[in-house]
């Protein structure tokens, strides 16, 4: 019985880890090429990655859901991603806000 109550336990943390917190890189077969319309790093519904030609809409913190794909080192990247990011998947483009103060003393001693 503790077999069966282990099993069913392994089973339900696979069913939790599927369900895309976006915590570990896309394998190869997710981030093919798909059918959809929607450019790399254009915009799309998370969930539905379909909706993009790379087959991978994944969810960016600062900027929402983007098309992409895997990555391992910043040349698997094309324009517009500045390259791959922690995550395995190419990294979005666009910087912050650039609403920094600049308050800064800038004695450097």
């Amino acid at each position: 019985m503790k077999l069966v109550a282990a099993a069913l336990f392994a089973l339900s943390l696979g069913f939790v880890a599927c369900g895309g917190s976006g915590g570990s890189p896309p394998s190869a077969a997710d981030a093919g090429a798909g059918a959809g319309s929607v450019p790399f790093m254009g915009d799309c519904e998370l969930g539905h990655n379909e909706q993009c030609s790379t087959n991978l809409c994944f969810n960016y913190n600062s900027k929402g859901p983007k098309c992409t794909h895997a990555c391992t080192m910043d040349s698997d990247c094309e324009a517009p991603s500045p390259g791959c990011s922690g995550m395995g998947v190419c990294k979005a483009p666009g910087g912050g806000t650039g609403s920094g103060s600049g308050s800064g003393s800038g004695t450097g001693h």
